[in-house]
């Protein structure tokens, strides 16, 4: 620690070179200290040495002690028998002598009382004394010890503890009477005191001891409690012996030992063996003290003194004192209490005062704060801007006890003096470098309080409250309270902007306009309060009374409120200075948040902000922990904005903290924050009733459950339109309706009520009904929960009315209970006055009360009563009530009565049934439809022996079984047995029967079939075996199994019924078998052959059955339309096309050139249907056949043009048409000379005068066909071209090959031509395309289509789009690829 940490020193000059005695004063302001010069002075904390005095003996100093308020110093001498009081702050230097009664007695101890002016004086002798300051007037005691007294301490209760060289201990009380029985222990006891233990509460009462044995153990008990039996801390030898120790913190222990250790230990019941902390931090230990507001340890030894931080336990380097080579070892340390200055006393008289820490005094006004920088030095900052920007500072003549601060005043207190200074002028924002000395001000007495707001100053001092203008000015008035006599003393003072608050002694408020300079409020209580602070506006004050209790105070309602859960040992309160309704409530480190919520249901003022954690926090009955804010030991809170604290941390820096309950709320990120932060968000805001930012968050989190939970919140403090939203959100249309109903009702009481009931509080909202307008509004609320006690007490009260109708719904209620007498006497009760209710009403209610009165009546045995009372009922539902009672009770034939005369004929007639009561029962069938009830009543009549009329029900009911048995056992009617079993119930109990009726009567085939239904199929197999009724069997049988697929084939090969094995066979997987066995059958079984090789597809078989068809196997070959079927079959569309055309060749090699055209077209036709593609051969031989087909029909057309060029197409495959062929080309040299193809006429003329030809050629053509012969033309075709319904491209239009795009263009059917894209269409009937123009020509000649030869209607034809015509590109590719 650096030189400037020295604040004073002492040497042995002044005080000898003895240890030196010294003791604060318990305001920690000044020191008395003395050695061995007999005398006595007093410094201040800077060391200034302000008075001494001169001993009158030299006897050696043993004590100093200040009393509790400063006046008096106790001198304690060794060898004397009284102790001397000096007073150093009065202008008498004489000293007062108190003597011991035992003149041989040597004084040994003294303390003072630190909550009584009382002092201790202990003697060698054992003898206790106790003198009191105030009467001056000593109180001698006997029996407190028979030795000397060697150490005691007082606790804030006024008990003193004492111990002596007799090895006991003894607790007396400030009037000197002995408290307890004495303590013994194992030997002295030294350095006692008195400690809070350290428990799980938070009670202050100081009543566990400590002391010192043989400095070597640690003795501590409770008083009250383990006093008899001390526990006794022991500790390891490595340690050495106890030097010193001390109490710090939460009840814990700090031991110093003389081998340099140091221990750290809890004092509390659980922990007390277990050492926190041990550390060895010196070679030896000398002294040490604690300080709980640093949290730190001084330890001093080895010539320094090092700091420890006692929340880390690590040393604090930079903080080390090195004491001078010559000062010996230090005897004491003793910090002042805000840990500031610590005092060092050495063995050789040495004296040091250390500066260990800055003074913290600080005071905040809105954006501004004061922060004391040294004794004297006080600076002041803005914060507006988010930092501290320093506007001036302020230079004090001495440190200050206080210090406060407005917006343009700073005002220092020092004892009875107050200095004001004017730092800033707020009309132009001018700052004072430093701050001018306004006025200095002398009070009474002891300054408690100083206030300021913008222009005045309030001061409490020796409970008066002075209130003065800060700069006086011509019409200064400077005003006092209390101004007379009758007045009582002010206790606590409040300020602000416009009021003055002050509290008395009888705990009265009074509020005082400082701008209309007179009293507005003046509020009288009995809760004795004690302290006041008024928010910044002063509409609201915080009071706390000398309980600890918290209270609201209204200024504008004069209404004071108490606060629940109000920590007691409250110290401060802080205002929020933006939210008029927050405040937190400071007790040490700790700040509970608080908010002011007047619109809740328990119409409580005050909440405490809780800290929901989770979605069951929302949903315990019991409330979560208050939101409560820890900060850092020796951080100060100065001011609240918003939610955040504005701090002055222990690095002399001020930082904001904001409050636990406000922790999330400026971090939200809104709509782009996670889920744990909208709730995070939610719940916070909820929990400070800020509902409508919660529903932002609830609206991001899509939770049905939380949005209901937050719903009942919002209801419970009034939020309506929140409420409604969230409910609406939770889908709870219920909730969301009945708050409709109500939120616009003005009357406080019964919106309450309703808000009460819908929150099922049902005690509260029975209250505030009566309260309000609508009492009625409580009836229907115990109605409704049925509360019928309660609500018939409140019928009695305010709607005497509705008593008889509570008075019934009391009775059934008690009914359902079991109480009959008393449910009949409540029926009784409620029957109705027909002059004072209409007569509907009275009637339905006076049968529900007599049908009350019937039931309890039956239930009660008296059958009678009841059965005639029903009588006198009409509402079938009623009846059906009582019936079911008589029914319970056992009264069948009654209840059978009732539940007939209330229509409920199938249960009177199962009650008559079963009491075997059929002649009742009969009448009532007719109207029964329960099948149950039928079956009971139709087994009664076949026991009769009634079969057809037992038949008949059995029908009604479906019981299609007992029908079934009675048609075959007893009316012999198999035939309607039959047809029951095949159309109305295949059950396999009824077919069993069917089948062995039908066996018996030898009707094999129908037993098989009802033995299949009942599945016997072993059996039904056999049957049909025996009795050849296979065809049977076969017919019946839905599914088969290989096994018996094998033994139905082979019945039907043994039985050589081939066709039917070899079907058979093919389902056992057995087709090569199967083929065998139809080729055995003969050639009208091919067929079947073909769709089984087409079933199964195996090689091996389409080989044998192709070498069956050409005639391999037998040396007789088939009609080739069988290999054509088989090969189509298979898919082999190759060979279908050559084959197709091997048959249609022969067709045409006979002349049938119509038949093979027919044919060829339904090869096509049928590969077209099938999906499969038409082979390319096939299909250019159909183009050929089918344009001469077309020739007759175009030559009616007169268009000799397509004429010659259809000709001309055939003629180039007039191989095909061998028996027409000269015909042919005779026509077409004729068309084309017609058409003026002349070389196209040349062309096939030449060809005719071949010499197969000639001879053939008619004479009529014959001359002119040779002329043409004669003269060979060379000239081109004339060529006419449309475009590819492909691509586009322009081709002849009787060409069907497109060079551009390759593909294989379909021919017009109507035409032979090419087909157009623009004029395509397809027949109707065999979807061949066709140029639409062109075919309606043609279906004018005659409608039939040229193609498929059906008939054709004009109007059915229909152009296609381009992508049907597309469809053919692909397709024509196709084939063109496959070719």
């Amino acid at each position: 620690m650096s030189k400037k940490s020295f604040i004073f020193e002492y040497r042995d000059d002044i005080n000898g070179r003895v240890p030196v005695v010294f003791q604060w004063s318990f305001d920690f302001n000044f020191l008395v200290c003395g050695g061995d010069k007999s005398v006595i002075y007093v410094v201040d904390k800077r060391g200034k040495r302000l008075k001494d005095i001169q001993l009158p003996t030299n006897n050696k100093l043993l004590q100093l002690e200040w009393d509790k308020d400063g006046e008096y110093v106790c001198i304690v001498q060794d060898g004397l028998n009284h102790v001397n009081l000096w007073a150093p702050f009065t202008n008498n230097s004489q000293l007062i002598q108190i003597e011991l009664d035992n003149v041989k007695a040597k004084v040994s101890y003294a303390k003072w009382s630190k909550s009584h002016g009382i002092l201790a004086i202990g003697s060698d002798k054992g003898g206790l004394l106790f003198y009191t300051k105030k009467q001056a007037k000593k109180l001698p005691t006997m029996g407190k010890h028979s030795k000397k007294i060697i150490s005691g301490d007082w606790n804030n209760e006024g008990y003193l503890i004492t111990s002596g060289e007799d090895k006991f201990l003894t607790v007396s009380n400030y009037n000197s009477e002995t408290m307890f029985e004495s303590i013994p222990v194992k030997a002295e006891a030294k350095n006692v005191l008195w400690s809070r233990s350290k428990t799980d509460s938070r009670e202050q009462i100081q009543r566990t001891v400590t002391a010192i044995i043989q400095q070597k153990t640690i003795i501590m008990f409770e008083l009250g409690k383990n006093h008899k039996m001390p526990d006794e801390l022991m500790f390891e030898n490595k340690y050495g012996k106890i030097v010193d120790y001390t109490i710090f913190g939460d009840g814990y222990l700090v031991i110093g030992f003389s081998e340099g250790y140091v221990a750290h230990i809890s004092t509390h019941r659980k922990e007390i063996k277990d050492e926190v902390q041990s550390e060895r931090l010196l070679k030896s230990v000398d002294a040490m003290c604690t300080n709980d507001n640093l949290y730190k340890l001084a330890v001093a030894g080895d010539g320094q003194i090092k700091m420890v931080n006692l929340q880390t336990w690590q040393e604090i380097v930079p903080e080390k004192i090195d004491l001078p080579n010559d000062c010996g070892r230090v005897s004491k340390m003793v910090w002042s209490q805000n840990g500031q200055i610590l005092v060092v006393s050495t063995e050789k008289g040495f004296l040091f005062g250390f500066q260990t820490s800055i003074p913290t005094l600080t005071a905040a006004c809105s954006s501004m704060i004061a922060l004391q920088q040294s004794f004297t030095e006080i600076s002041i900052y803005s914060t507006q801007e988010q930092s501290l920007n320093e506007i001036t500072n302020v230079s004090l003549e001495n440190e200050p006890v206080q210090i406060t601060l407005s917006m343009q005043y700073f005002a220092a207190g020092l004892n009875n003096m107050v200095f004001y200074y004017k730092y800033l002028e707020l009309k132009n924002k001018k700052a004072f470098k430093p701050a001018n000395l306004v006025m200095k001000m002398d009070y009474l007495g002891y300054v408690n309080q100083i206030l300021l707001n913008d222009d005045s100053a309030a001061i409490l001092s020796n409970n008066v409250c002075i209130f003065h203008k800060i700069e006086q000015t011509g019409d200064y008035i400077k005003q006092q309270f209390p101004d007379n006599d009758q007045e009582k003393p002010i206790l606590h003072i409040g300020l602000t902007k416009n009021f003055l608050f002050l509290l008395d002694s009888q705990s009265k408020i009074r509020v005082y306009n400082v701008f209309e300079k007179q009293f507005i409020i003046e509020f009288k209580n009995d809760y004795n309060l004690t302290k006041i602070f008024p928010n910044i506006s002063g509409t609201r004050s915080i009071c706390i009374n000398n309980k600890g209790q918290g209270f609201l105070f209204e200024a504008s309602l004069e209404l004071l409120t108490k606060i629940s859960e109000f920590p007691e040992k409250t110290e401060r309160i802080i205002w929020d200075q933006k939210d008029p309704n927050l405040f937190v409530t400071q007790e040490a480190n700790q700040l509970t948040t608080y908010i002011v919520n007047k619109n809740n249901l328990q119409q409580e003022m005050v909440h405490p902000v809780l800290e929901y954690l989770s979605m069951e926090d929302l949903q315990k009955a019991s409330p979560p922990n208050p939101s409560i804010t820890e900060i850092e030991k020796g951080v100060q809170a100065l001011s609240l904005t918003n939610g955040t604290l504005k701090c002055f941390t222990m690095s002399r820096n001020v930082m904001g903290q904001p409050l636990i309950s406000h922790s999330y709320l400026k971090s939200y990120r809104g709509s782009d924050d996670t889920n744990e932060g909208h709730f995070r968000y939610f719940l916070q805001n909820l929990a400070l009733f800020k509902f409508a930012n919660a529903h932002k968050a609830a609206l991001n989190l899509k939770n049905l459950k939380l949005f209901d939970t937050f719903g009942r919140k919002c209801l419970e403090n009034l939020e309506f339109d929140v409420a409604q939203k969230a409910f609406q959100a939770a889908n709870n249309i219920s909730m969301v309706m009945m708050i409709q109903s109500f939120k616009n009702e003005t009357e406080k009481n019964l919106l309450f009520a309703y808000v009460a009931m819908i929150l099922g509080q049902h005690d509260l909202a029975q209250d505030l009904f009566l309260k309000s307008s609508y009492r009625l509004g409580a009836l229907e609320l115990r109605s409704d929960i049925q509360d019928y006690v309660n609500a018939l007490s409140l019928a009695k009260k305010i709607a005497p009315e509705q008593e008889p109708f509570i008075c019934k719904r009391l009775a059934i209620q008690i009914e359902t209970q079991g109480n009959n007498p008393e449910a009949v006497k409540m029926y009784e009760m409620a029957m109705l006055n027909e002059k004072l209710h209409d007569s509907k009403t009275v009637e339905t209610h006076n049968q529900q009360c007599i049908a009350g009165i019937a039931r309890c009546s039956i239930k009660m045995g008296d059958i009678l009563r009841g059965s005639s009372l029903s009588r006198q009922i009409s509402d079938p539902l009623i009846l059906q009530e009582i019936a079911l009672v008589c029914e319970n009770m056992k009264f069948q034939v009654e209840a059978a009565e009732l539940y007939e005369q209330a229509g409920c004929i199938e249960k009177a007639a199962t009650i008559y049934i079963t009491q075997k009561m059929f002649k009742q029962a009969a009448p009532l069938m007719n109207k029964v439809k329960s099948p149950k009830l039928l079956i009971l009543y139709a087994k009664a009549k076949e026991s009769e022996g009634a079969f057809q009329e037992a038949e008949n029900v059995y029908e009604k009911a479906e019981d299609w079984e007992n029908v079934v048995r009675l048609n075959l056992n007893q009316l012999n009617n198999i035939e309607r047995a039959k047809f029951i079993l095949r159309n109305k119930c295949k059950t396999v109990t009824l077919a069993s029967m069917v089948a062995q009726y039908c066996e018996r009567r030898g009707s094999k085939a129908e037993a098989v079939e009802f033995l299949i239904l009942a599945e016997k199929k072993e059996q039904a197999f056999a049957l049909a075996q025996n009795y050849n009724e296979m065809d049977s069997y076969v017919e019946h049988m839905k599914a088969f199994s290989l096994e018996e697929r094998l033994q139905v084939a082979q019945y039907f090969e043994g039985k050589n019924q081939l066709d039917k094995a070899a079907f058979h066979y093919e389902k056992a997987q057995d087709p090569m078998k199967a083929l065998r066995l139809y080729q055995q059958a003969g050639e009208e079984f091919i067929n079947d052959m073909i769709d089984l090789v087409a079933r199964n597809k195996q090689d091996s078989l389409i080989q044998h059955l192709s070498d069956y068809i050409n005639g391999d196997t037998d040396d007789i070959p088939k009609d080739p339309i069988f290999s054509l079927k088989l090969q189509k079959a298979i898919g082999n569309l190759q060979a279908v096309g050559r084959i197709a055309i091997t048959i249609a060749a022969s067709e045409q090699e006979c002349g049938k050139y119509k038949e093979a055209h027919q044919f060829l077209f339904e090869t096509c036709d049928d590969l077209k249907s099938s999906g499969n593609q038409i082979p390319f051969d096939l299909y250019q031989k159909l183009m050929t056949l089918h344009s001469y087909t077309l020739v007759k029909k175009i030559m009616k057309l007169d268009e000799h043009e397509d004429l010659a060029k259809l000709l001309d197409r055939v003629c180039k495959s007039i191989s095909q048409f061998p028996n027409g062929a000269t015909n042919i080309l005779t026509m077409a040299v004729i068309e084309a000379t017609k058409a003026n193809f002349k070389s196209l006429a040349y062309q096939w003329a030449i060809t005719l005068m071949k010499q197969e030809y000639r001879s053939l050629i008619n004479e009529k053509f014959k001359t002119k066909i040779e002329n043409i012969a004669r003269k060979p033309i060379k000239e081109e075709i004339p060529d006419k071209k449309t475009p590819c319904p492909f691509c586009g491209e322009f081709v002849s239009e009787f060409s069907l090959d497109c060079p551009k795009c390759s593909n294989n263009i379909p021919f017009c059917i109507a035409s032979a031509k090419h087909i157009v894209a623009e004029q395509c269409c397809f027949c109707p009937e065999c979807k061949f395309p066709a140029n639409i123009q062109y075919f309606k020509r043609i279906l004018e000649i005659e409608p039939i289509c040229p193609l498929c030869q059906k008939q054709i209607r004009s109007q059915d034809l229909k152009e296609v789009s381009k992508e049907e015509v597309l469809k053919l590109k692909r397709k024509a590719v196709v084939d063109e690829k496959k070719q």
